[in-house]
């Protein structure tokens, strides 16, 4: 057996993890957790004394990785082998998503927190070494992760200044550099978001900072919280985790989660199931409307409270399909009514898509038909007012395939 991990919610030790005789991943809840909290590490893994053996807890922590590219580039960087996720989780699973953090039990005595202050030339260099070293993997004393194929970096920022947190110090803010190859990407993602906001849905506050020509998306951590003088992690887990599902298959036609199961799993888990069930809808709306053909279920997730589960913040949002051109795919990460290929939609899929969902064809008609309608009405003024400093070809673009989505939507109401 391996050395053991150990798990933690917030700094509070929550349980242990370790690999058995046949590298098989298992995990066990702390019994001072059992007796003092509701909060389960994943709907997936409900609080009991059994441990979870046999791999049964492999998905959930391998959810909380880097995909891709960045996977290999760290793996590669820290001289670990590239599927070896228990591995990669000892050596940068000390920030990840939501309130996780794992420890090797060795060094659990010399947690520190501290924070390096640094200047905008300092957090250029830094952003610009993310292609060869993504998550600074490798920096004597940062241990971060953070899932998903995208570079990114977490850091704290206070409003004026940047910071770097070392050891166990958490970040409440992720920068998201322009990926490579697909021009505007800020610029898009940084739209969209603001576009939520402004039809309703519930996102996390962003903006483009921009410092000697280098501009980058920053958003705040949703999963993170000012509770006195210190910022504290709230735990959250995405969908694929709670179904335990494997990150590589997060798109349905793999076998990842479908709107039904995030549906039915809002219905039996959320402390507010029918406000959530319903931004869940407007979620699918708005991502068809915007052209955002990748909306699985790594981007969405849970709030994990003492209360009770919640549907977390939005997050994630740009238009993929301005990319077309690119050769990135059209079809949907998740059916719409059975359908994949955006321009089949029509009236009959959001009605099957209603009953998937488990709420009433004409409410999901009427909020389909009432977003299209908000979209044209602020789209543009948003373009023109805020965005007009970072006017490029790609925010060019997404304002006219947002404006055929919606038109072309509206005309297969009627």
């Amino acid at each position: 057996m391996s050395a053991a991990l150990l798990v933690r919610i917030d700094n509070e030790v929550m349980g242990r993890l370790w690999l058995d005789a046949r590298k098989n991943f298992c995990f066990s809840y702390d019994s001072n957790w059992l007796e003092q909290s509701r909060i389960p590490l994943s709907l997936s893994l409900p609080l009991r004394s059994e441990p979870y053996l046999d791999d049964q807890s492999h998905s959930f922590f391998a959810n909380l990785l880097p995909e891709e590219k960045m996977r290999n580039l760290i793996a590669r960087n820290l001289g670990v082998s590239v599927n070896n996720d228990y591995g990669l989780l000892e050596r940068i699973g000390g920030d990840c998503a939501g309130a996780v953090s794992l420890w090797p039990e060795s060094e659990e005595p010399q947690q520190t927190e501290s924070y390096r202050e640094l200047s905008l030339d300092e957090l250029n260099a830094i952003v610009r070494e993310l292609p060869q070293r993504p998550l600074l993997a490798g920096e004597k004393g940062v241990r971060l992760s953070l899932a998903g194929a995208q570079k990114k970096l977490p850091v704290y920022f206070d409003g004026q200044t940047w910071y770097l947190g070392y050891g166990s110090a958490p970040s409440n803010y992720i920068i998201k550099p322009a990926i490579d190859d697909l021009a505007g990407t800020v610029e898009n993602e940084a739209f969209c978001m603001a576009l939520a906001g402004a039809v309703g849905l519930d996102v996390p506050s962003s903006f483009i900072h921009q410092h000697e020509g280098l501009r980058v998306f920053v958003v705040k951590r949703f999963d993170r919280e000012v509770a006195g003088d210190r910022t504290r992690r709230l735990h959250q887990e995405d969908f694929c985790q709670a179904l335990n599902i494997p990150p590589e298959f997060k798109y349905e036609g793999e076998g990842g989660p479908s709107l039904t199961a995030c549906s039915n799993l809002l219905r039996k888990n959320s402390t507010r199931s029918a406000r959530d069930v319903l931004s869940l809808v407007d979620w699918v709306i708005f991502n068809y409307l915007i052209g955002n053909s990748d909306a699985h279920g790594k981007n969405i997730s849970l709030l994990m409270l003492p209360k009770g589960p919640m549907l977390a913040p939005f997050y994630d949002l740009l238009s993929t399909r301005v990319y077309a051109h690119y050769g990135l795919t059209e079809g949907l990460a998740m059916k719409i009514g059975g359908e994949l290929e955006p321009r089949a939609i029509q009236k009959k899929h959001w009605e099957l898509f209603a009953e998937e969902v488990g709420t009433k064809p004409n409410l999901v008609l009427t909020r389909v038909k009432a977003m299209s309608q908000r979209i044209e009405e602020v789209r543009l003024p948003l373009f023109k007012g805020d965005f007009a400093p970072y006017s490029c070809d790609t925010l060019y673009q997404l304002m006219e395939l947002i404006a055929e989505q919606c038109r072309r939507t509206l005309s297969h109401l009627s």
